[in-house]
């Protein structure tokens, strides 16, 4: 048996905490287990992690730059289908300004290398 598996899963946090900040930071290694485990939490539940973090930090924006009062709106637990709904939807990838323009005029994506 090996733990291949597991050893890939950790390996992004480890190297990222150690480039994010420095290895000798406690603070650094303190946030980044939160917002793993919250990330991977959102994840868990089916829902967009860039959705439900934008959600949040608007909602702390709105509340004076403090977390709301109740959190129930955040937890995937607490919240109601359609509020699941609305934040495990795709992010849209707007097109780039030229591929857009190119693709109006009938111009081919790629160069003419001929």
């Amino acid at each position: 048996m090996d733990n291949n598996t597991a050893e890939r899963v950790l390996r992004t946090p480890v190297v990222g905490r150690k480039n994010y900040y420095g290895s000798g930071s406690v603070w650094s290694a303190h946030l980044a287990a939160m917002m793993f485990s919250v990330l991977q939490t959102v994840l868990l539940w089916g829902l967009n992690p860039h959705h439900w973090l934008t959600a949040f930090l608007q909602a702390c924006a709105d509340h004076g730059g403090k977390t709301p009062a109740d959190l129930n709106a955040f937890l995937p637990w607490q919240m109601t289908p359609e509020r699941r709904e609305e934040l495990a939807r795709p992010v849209s990838t707007p097109l780039p300004p030229f591929a857009s323009t190119s693709q109006e005029m009938g111009e081919p994506d790629g160069a003419n290398t001929s």
